[in-house]
């Protein structure tokens, strides 16, 4: 049962940020470090910038997420194997799953009582029906997702439900479509294809997406970290997280940062069920494409989403406005490109 008004915050000073490289985690590691915390990261790739403890290791590896973990008294889990084409269904099992189960296993191995993990808005995405203005009473799809993201992410965040409890509290927070500096998946994506000349609309451009900046996402974290731990109303709670501004839609959302970084914006779009056809043909001839059923209904059907729980339990609200997050977003990409 979810909380009528904002949980109490308890403090704490030592934690660990698992997956801390990585756009959200590294915007987490600032802002806990500007909060005057101590920080350990785990991470497959070293950080950007050498800010805390950043030790490089695998998420699956029992004793390096044991070492990671030790001392600190808040674990944030961020880490996961996000879809990319051409990766291994059994990447997405031994990460999302069993990684998730190994975290679990630490922090109850070292007694550390509160354990913040990172879902995603696509564990309620059948791939077919809009979401309008969803909130956290939208249930699981009723039948398995093809999707082996979405599949393993449903299967992560159950499993850190059933492990909060009176000696560890968990939550999950499900940011929707993510981006900001170091994207390398959403916008990074529609910036290469842009590049290379393979970037078009698809849809009638009505459909509308929620978005959430990056350092929003990270703060909302924050915010719950400070509020959980065990038999707080925050515990074994679930979370939507995305900006305050209307939903748009992802293309004219993408548009002014390919106008921004000198890229072709094309004008003409592909309709729906013409997608949709080339995408069931994609899947059975070039398996390791960008083009699914699951990416264009995305992006042709409405997955917009509330955070009015976030807002009233956890007083979440944006710290980055849109129009600031929009600069900072463009000058990264102006000073970066995808490698």
């Amino acid at each position: 049962m979810s909380a009528h008004s904002m949980a109490p915050a308890m403090d704490y000073t030592r934690c660990t940020v698992i997956g801390g490289a990585g756009m959200l985690g590294f915007e987490m590691v600032k802002q806990l470090l500007a909060a005057g915390k101590q920080v350990t990261v785990l991470d497959l790739h070293p950080l950007p910038e050498p800010l805390c403890d950043g030790r490089v290791g695998d998420i699956r590896d029992r004793a390096a997420v044991r070492a990671a973990c030790e001392g600190s008294e808040v674990v944030f889990q961020t880490a996961a194997a996000v879809w990319e084409p051409g990766t291994p269904a059994g990447i997405y099992e031994t990460v999302n799953v069993e990684g998730n189960r190994i975290v679990i296993d630490a922090c109850r191995g070292l007694g550390i009582r509160r354990l913040v993990y990172t879902s995603t808005i696509d564990v309620v995405c059948d791939g077919r029906k809009p979401i309008v203005d969803g909130d956290e009473s939208l249930p699981y799809p009723a039948e398995t997702p093809d999707d082996h993201y979405s599949r393993t992410k449903i299967e992560a965040e159950k499993m850190m439900m059933a492990a909060n409890g009176p000696d560890l509290a968990t939550c999950a927070l499900r940011p929707a479509g993510m981006y900001g500096p170091r994207d390398r998946y959403h916008l990074g994506n529609i910036v290469d294809m842009a590049r290379r000349g393979k970037y078009m609309r698809v849809g009638s451009g009505k459909a509308r997406f929620t978005h959430v900046y990056s350092e929003n996402a990270a703060h909302v974290h924050l915010l719950a970290a400070d509020r959980l731990f065990p038999g707080s109303p925050v515990a074994g709670q679930i979370y939507f997280v995305g900006d305050h501004y209307p939903a748009t839609n992802l293309f004219d959302f993408m548009e002014p940062y390919l106008e921004g970084l000198g890229l072709p914006v094309p004008k003409r779009s592909i309709p729906y069920p013409v997608a949709y056809a080339a995408a069931c043909v994609a899947e059975l001839v070039a398996p390791k494409s960008n083009l699914t059923r699951f990416s264009v209904a995305q992006t042709c059907v409405d997955h917009t989403y509330r955070h009015d729980k976030a807002e009233r339990d956890l007083g979440y609200s944006p710290i980055v406005s849109f129009e600031e997050a929009f600069r900072r977003t463009l000058a990264y990409w102006k000073e970066h490109s995808i490698e």
